[in-house]
């Protein structure tokens, strides 16, 4: 039997969209650390190398942050109960949105948050 049709060969039409996190960090605490970029909807920050943005400083806890990118387009920070606590522009949080250009500190690493347009 023949077949003249095979469908898997055909290409979508509209091909499925995938999730794309625009958002990045600039590290500043230290000179050449360049930039940060958040690679997934949820980003561990912390000190073990395992986490998705990792920082060899033993200010930062092994699991010291999440960063969640929300459905509606924003940016969460949550401090998973560090040791030395996480500011946004300088006040302590537990959670908050943030905003491009806030200032992020974990321990003694500084990071500038910025969102690509």
């Amino acid at each position: 039997m023949k077949l003249t049709f095979w469908p898997f060969s055909r290409r979508r039409a509209n091909p499925p969209e995938t999730t794309v996190t625009r958002a990045r960090f600039i590290r500043t605490d230290m000179p050449g650390k360049g930039d940060l970029r958040l690679r997934s909807p949820l980003c561990r920050l912390g000190r073990l190398p395992d986490n998705d943005l990792f920082f060899n400083n033993n200010s930062v806890s092994s699991r010291h942050a999440e960063i969640y990118h929300l459905p509606d387009g924003t940016f969460q920070i949550c401090d998973l109960g560090s040791t030395n606590g996480t500011r946004v522009n300088g006040q302590p949080i537990q959670s908050q949105v943030l905003h491009h250009g806030d200032v992020v500190e974990l321990g003694e690493v500084r990071l500038h948050f910025r969102i690509d347009g």
